[in-house]
This record gives structure tokens, sequence and C-alpha cells, in this order.
């Protein structure tokens, strides 16, 4: 039996007897008997005919009513000086609750004939209960109707979810399969990955009771894979509770889950006890759980560990019997999620961490979810729809579906409701843009007049046609023309006004300048005579990289250490060179092995294409998913494949595509696109990063200085080699002096390069190797935009010899002295704004590198400056030497 005098004071404080005498109250203990329940055990059961009227002394009471499926929904708490059964006794009726100890309590008990003869004999007792249950009553309205708030709210946000319609549902026939005499078997679909991931989830977790982490991206089913966990587990006859983080503010949040101390725990209403408690023996989810803050987690991780539920504000804890699910929402195309919740609070859950896959990574899975959807929305519009045309079901399968199944839910429902019944559903479909155009891109291809010169025959053979003709009667003009370099013509057409629009078209037209280049033409016809099947020497396709690098680089220093700029018969033999090995290897292997691997001007174009406001991608879905002969990549008797040896749907950049349009002509399922875009992903996005790209990138950001020194002032090598001379005794050579240039300035780049890689090798937690692999790509528009720079200034202050040597070739005397077409203020103007322009693109796609090697780690600004650093120095470099 508790102390009397503890008991006393304990009834003073309940609202009850607060105004009742101390002796009255002694008379009150005297007339009762006591009862001891321990944590767990009922005092009675709804539906008994327990007739008694509880005090409770110590501890606490949950009440609790009976629901259909075998569940209990929790009334109210009773704790110290509170009271309970008095409803039985007022009503004569059988227990109408569940009386139930939550931890050991001590109870004052009276019977039918103690009760009304001892305490309803006492007026101010019998008043103050008559007030006691009209709060209650008012209690149990609240209670009602925040129910129902909740479980509409609840009901508002699931209407994407599935139902178990849609894992037996039979596959819909085509008209054609409805008319054959066959068709009245029933064809199924396989498993779908949907059903086989809750399926995965359910045998994981059912069998245990352990708090369970669901993560994924929004709309890919974690809320049915919880409601399927809790069905399956222990505790599937108690209340299931899902609470959305988002949708309170952080203090609500803590007393929503884990409660409040009352001034007077006497009568509890179930609202505003914790969650916890109120679904002891259920499954509590929360939703969007990352959202919740430190302190939250910190409480809740604490709640796990000791299996206690401690009430803010408060000390005593209650016992925890309920399951809890966190539901964290990864963003798009990451499996972040989870890395919001503190390290105390994801370990105790990080060996019940299952993730959702999202839909673009089951794409099998878009026709029977569109079949579902439509059949569910025809039924609620009273519509007969029954399928989406062929084009429309492609763009579902090549769309990435950022908001999985509640995204395709509003799409199918909106179509519907537009749509017309007996008609399949197509321009009432709206997407968002599609993976191969995305935020910033826009497929040309939808123009009919580009998809229309681009499906032609003529594309690009009459292109081609033309540039190598031109190339031919420059080939004359260089080798029999005037051998005075401002008199010939070929000598212009090639340095002046060939060479600076290609440098130009790599930035608008990628690397379209390869497919119609002219050099490549007597190739092509030697392959259309000849046929050749021979495949690539594995030797070529292995060092392919680094053979374009060292054939670029050697390139360049032939043309500034011989000077080839002011050299027709130089310049000839350059173009005859690399014609020759087009020639020599098409005559051999197959497709176009020399501009593929081998060309130096491939290896220049391949790399300042990358940054191209223009890409040729497919629709790499539609591609794998429903493409049967793949003619595109290997052409048939009436067309050719790729000549550069790429599959469309395996092109993530533009490195390896010359834009010849053959898989335009040759694809049936309208999947490719051409693609104008601001933003080159492929930067920080390579999926197959080679050292050899950076080696080559680096090399040019050092090859542009005696570049630009000889087109600024030749005569300065000259005097560099003089100096040699005299200073060190070193033969007076150009070709010497330049190539020590060119090595010293090649090595302190790669130097620079490779300390820099090397620091941010450890800043990332990457090999060197890697690190220096990526980062050479964020430097592509920086070079890039200082070549373009030097290159306006060589067209701009030398296409006014163009004229002039027209002129002299028909006879006519022409006036040589120097123009130019725009003032050199304007032109430098232009040239900032382009090294600028590279620098801004560069510091950017440098920063999204670094992030993609940090792989979700903690991201720092210091982290940048090294190569930061890196490229602003080479920014100021390029605009002090133009």
């Amino acid at each position: 039996m508790p102390d009397d005098k503890a008991l006393s004071n304990s009834l003073h404080q309940a609202l009850l007897f607060k105004n009742v005498d101390a002796g009255e109250i002694g008379q009150i203990i005297a007339a009762g008997r006591w009862r001891t329940i321990e944590s767990g055990q009922y005092v009675y059961q709804q539906g008994e005919n327990h007739r008694h009227f509880y005090i409770v002394a110590g501890g606490e009471v949950e009440l609790s009513l009976n629901v259909e499926g075998g569940g209990q929904h929790r009334v109210s708490h009773i704790g110290p000086g509170g009271h309970f059964g008095e409803t039985s006794l007022l009503t004569n009726s059988r227990n109408s609750l569940n009386a139930r100890a939550i931890t050991r309590v001590s109870l004052l008990s009276f019977d039918p004939d103690t009760f009304n003869s001892v305490l309803l004999a006492n007026q101010v007792i019998q008043q103050q209960l008559s007030v006691t249950l009209a709060k209650r009553l008012l209690v149990s309205f609240q209670d009602h109707a925040d129910s129902l708030t909740k479980t509409n709210h609840s009901r508002k946000d699931l209407t994407h979810n599935l139902d178990p319609t849609f894992f037996s549902e039979p596959k819909f026939l085509s008209t054609a399969e409805k008319l054959s005499p066959d068709s009245d078997r029933e064809i199924r679909f396989a498993e779908s990955t949907i059903a086989r991931q809750i399926n995965k989830a359910v045998q994981r977790f059912a069998d245990n009771l352990e708090p369970v982490l669901l993560s994924g991206e929004s709309g890919t089913g974690r809320r049915m894979i919880a409601a399927e966990i809790y069905r399956a587990c222990a505790y599937q006859n108690g209340p299931y509770r899902e609470i959305d983080v988002r949708n309170l503010d952080p203090v609500q949040l803590e007393v929503e889950l884990f409660g409040y101390e009352r001034d007077s725990p006497a009568f509890s209403q179930i609202a505003q006890l914790g969650v916890f408690e109120r679904l002891q023996g259920g499954t509590v989810a929360l939703y969007n759980a990352e959202y919740m803050e430190p302190d939250c987690q910190r409480q809740l991780a604490r709640l796990l560990k000791k299996t206690a539920v401690t009430k803010v504000a408060g000390d005593a804890g209650v016992a925890l019997r309920s399951r809890v699910i966190l539901i964290c929402n990864d963003a798009s195309g990451q499996q972040d999620g989870h890395n919001r919740l503190l390290p105390t609070l994801y370990a105790l859950f990080a060996d019940q961490h299952f993730r959702a896959a999202p839909l673009r990574e089951h794409r099998r899975d878009i026709p029977r979810l569109v079949q579902y959807y439509l059949k569910r929305y025809c039924l609620q519009y009273g519509k007969t729809i029954t399928r989406v045309d062929d084009q429309t079901l492609g763009r579902f399968m090549n769309y990435d579906w950022p908001g999985n199944l509640t995204e395709m839910a509003s799409v199918l429902q909106r179509a519907v409701l537009l749509g017309k019944s007996h008609e399949p559903l197509s321009h009432e479909i709206i997407l968002g843009v599609p993976k191969s155009e995305g935020k910033w891109e826009f497929n040309l291809l939808r123009l009919h007049k580009i998809r229309a010169f681009l499906a032609s025959r003529l594309f690009p053979v009459l292109p081609r046609v033309v540039v190598g003709i031109f190339f031919l009667l420059v080939l004359i003009a260089l080798f029999f023309g005037p051998v005075a370099a401002e008199e010939n013509i070929g000598l212009t057409l090639s340095w002046v006004v060939g060479w600076p629009l290609m440098i130009f078209s790599f930035f608008f037209l990628a690397r379209t300048w390869c497919s119609i280049c002219g050099l490549s033409v007597p190739g092509w016809l030697a392959q259309l005579v000849l046929k050749p099947e021979r495949p690539t020497p594995q030797f070529i396709k292995r060092y392919s990289g680094w053979i374009m690098a060292s054939l670029c680089i050697l390139l360049f220093w032939i043309e500034i250490a011989w000077n080839a700029y002011q050299s027709p018969q130089l310049t000839a033999w350059i173009i005859c060179t690399i014609t020759l090995g087009s020639l020599f290897f098409s005559m051999f292997f197959k497709r176009r092995v020399w501009c593929r691997y081998l060309c130096p001007l491939g290896a220049i174009n391949a790399l300042f294409a990358m940054p191209s406001i223009v890409e040729l991608r497919s629709n790499t879905h539609m591609c794998m998913n429903r493409c049967i002969d793949h003619v595109c990549y290997n052409g048939d008797d009436a067309a050719a494949g790729c000549p550069m040896f790429r599959h469309p749907f395996l092109v993530d950049n533009n490195r390896d595509c010359i834009l010849c349009g053959q898989c335009i002509k040759n694809c049936k399922l309208n999947s490719i696109h051409l693609n104008l875009r601001l933003a080159p992903q492929e930067l920080w996005n390579q999926q197959s990063p080679r050292l050899e790209d950076s080696f080559l990138v680096v090399s040019l950001a050092a090859i542009f200085y005696p570049f630009a020194l000889n087109q600024k002032d030749p005569g300065i090598l000259k005097s560099l080699a003089a100096t040699l001379h005299h200073g060190i005794g070193l033969t007076e050579s150009l070709p010497l002096t330049t190539a020590i240039l060119f090595s010293a300035g090649i090595v302190f780049y790669l130097a620079g390069y490779a300390t820099m890689s090397q620091i941010m090798a450890r800043i990332t937690g990457n090999s060197w190797k890697v690190t220096a692999a990526n980062l050479g790509y964020g430097m592509i528009p920086l070079v890039l935009g200082a070549f373009m720079a030097v290159h306006l200034e060589i067209l701009v202050g030398g296409i006014w010899l163009l004229p002039a040597n027209l002129l002299h070739m028909v006879g006519m005397e022409a006036v040589s002295a120097p123009g130019r077409i725009m003032s050199r203020d304007t032109t430098f103007v232009l040239q900032f704004i382009s090294v600028f322009g590279g620098l801004l693109a560069s510091l950017y796609a440098t920063n999204r590198i670094i992030k993609r090697l940090l792989a979700g780690r903690r991201y720092l600004l210091k982290m940048f400056l090294p190569s930061g650093l890196l490229l602003m120095l080479s920014a100021i470099a390029y605009l002090y030497f133009l």
C-alpha cells in the first residue's frame, strides 16, 4: 500500500478532489481497496462487466478502443491523481474501453456501492466529476476531428500509390491481337520491378522490429514499402501513422513525436501525447525525415538506443513499443537523402537501410504503369482510352521521370481528362524536357527544314565535295602560285580565313568540320571503290589518344618552327600529308579510322568541340528497349553505319561524334536529337575520362604562347635564337629554338598541372591519375577561348589580303596596304570577352568536377582554390600575350 500522506498530496492536486477537506480525503482512502497492476497487464478490457471506479496513485494507465481488424485506437493516458471507470458505473453498462498499465501502477479501487455511497454522496466530488466528464467529451470530439484531418491529408498525398491490381494486371492486347483467334488466352506481364523491390524489402525487414530507413527519390513507392513492412511485421494489428516532417515546425515536431510534460497528468488528451506513446504496439513512419532538426534527431537517437520515450521538458521515460521507419528523400540522380541524418542516428539504421529504385532505373515497368493508370483514371472519369501512341510511348521511355510514380500519375490523369474515348493519347501528354533535351537544351530536329537537310542524301556529301574542290584549288594555288606570302591566295585562304573559321566552328558547330572535311575526300572515294573490311588494329585503338596528342603537338611545332604561315610550299605539304594519311588508312581499314583514331586536326576538333553549343544525342532508352536492328551503328545494304565506330546511345560527349547525320537517316524511331544547349555537362560528367585528353589540353594551353608570339611578331623567335647562340653557344636554328621553347612551356605547364592534380587528389580522396584525367576537361573552355581570341586577330588583321589576292589573280593591280575590318580596340574587347567567358566556363566546369570527385562528401570553397588559381593565372597570361 502506498504511503497515505503521499497519496493524500497526490489527490489534493487532482481536479476531482481539488476542494475536498483533508479529513474527507482520508475517509475516501480508507473506503477504497488497493490494487497493483504490472506493466502491460490489463485492469479490464472492452466488453467486460468490470464495474469499478479507479484512482491512480502512481504510474500511468492507457485507455484504448478496439477497432476493426484487431487493432486498438488509443484514447487517453491517465496519470497520478487521475481516475477512470466511472462511465460503466454511471451508465450501468459493460466497459466501453480497454484499461492497460503502461508502467507499474498503484490503484485505489471502489466497487459500485462504495462509489455511490462515498464518492457521489459528496457534492463537491459529484460536481467536479460532472465537469471532468464534460471536458473528456470535448477532448473526444477534438481527437476525432484531428484524426479525420490527418487521415484525409494522408489520402491526398497517396493518390499515386498502386493498388493490388497493378501486381496482377493482365496485359492489354492491341487491336490486331484482339482480332486474332489466339487472343482469347490471357497474357500477363512478368513480375514488375516495383513488386520485386517491395517483396525484397518486406522479406528483409518483416521478421524483426528494428528501426528501418527507406531512401529514394520522391514518388518511388517508399511509402508503399513502409506500409507493406508494417502489414507483414509482428505489429501488424497495431496502429500505423505516417508523419510528414516538413508539415510541422521543429517545436511542434518534437512535441508530436515525444509528447511533453504537463502540469496535471491526471487525464491526457491523446493528441497531446507523443506519437510513440499513442502508437504503442504499432508503427510510426517519419516521411522526409532528413528535414528533422539536429536536436530532434539526437532525441530520436536516444529514444532508439534506450527503447524508452522521454517527453519534452520531462525526465521520466515510457517504454517504447513502437516500430520506427524513417523515409528520406534523395535528390534527383543522387543517393544523398540519408547523408542529412546525423551520424549517431544513421548508425542505428545502417544495417536496416533500403533504397527504392527510381523509375528511370526500371523503365521496362513504364508500359505496364501507363496501362495501369489509364485504366484507373478511365474508370474514374468514365472514358475508354486503352493506350498512348507509339511516339508518345517513346517519349515516356526516354523521359527521366524526376517525380517518378507521382509525376506519371499526374501526367496521365490530366491526359485522360483532356483525351477522347476510343482514341490513343498523343498531344494531351505534357512532359518535362527529356534527358536528351535537358533544362537548357532544345532539339533542333524539331525544326522541319533542319531535319530535312540533315536527313537528305545531299548531306554531308555535297558540302564535302564542295570543300574537297576548295582544297584542291588551294593546293594548286600553294604549289603553283606566287612565292610571296602576301600574294598567294592559297596561303590567305588556309591561315587567314580557313583556320580561324575552323576554330570558331568548334564552339558553334562542334565537330561538323570533320564530317565535311575536304582532306578526307580522297579516302572517302577510295572506300567507295575498294570497300575495305579490315577492323582497326588494337594497337591504334589502345594508344589512339597519345598518338593524336603527339601528332597534334608535332603539327604545331612544324607550323611555328618553319613559319608555315608565310610558306606556301610547307603549307601545301602539311595539307597533303594529312590527306595522304586519311587516304592510306581508308584504303585498308573500314570506316574512318584516320579521323577517329589518328588525325591531329581531329584531336583538336574532338577536344574543342566538347564545350560546343550543339550536341548530337540519342533517346537512349528507345534504343535499348525498342530498337531491334541498330542500323544507325551497324548499317545495312542500303545505308552505311556510323563512320566513327560509335553507337548513338553510347555517345555522351562531342569528342567522338562528327555530326555526319548518318544515324539521323538510319533511325526509324526518331530517337536522335540534335540539341542546342547552354550547359556542356559532358565537361563535368565524363563517363570515361582519359588522361591523354587532359595531357593534350594542358599542352595546348602551353602552345598558345609561342603560337601567339609568332603571330604577334615572328621576329621575336629569331631574336631568341640569336640570343641563345651568343649567350650559351647554341646553334642559331629557329626550329631548335622553337623546339626548346615548346618543350619548356609544355613541361612547365604539365609540372604545374601535375602538382595541382596531386593536391586535388588528396583533397578529394581519389588517385592522382583519376584526378588529373578529370580536371583537364575543365580547362577546355578557357583554352578554346584563348585560341578563338588569337585567331580573331588573325582574321580581322589579315582578311584585307583576300580581295588583293583576287585582283592579282586576274592580272589587276592591287594595293597591298594593310587594312583592318575592325579597330584594334574593338578587337581586343571581343578577345577579352572570349578569354573571360572561357575562364568563367572553366571555373564553373572545374567546380562541378571537384564536387563529382568528392562523391557526395562535404564541399568547401577552399577545395577549389588550387584549380581556380591555375585557371585565373593562365587567363591573365593569355590576355597579356594577345
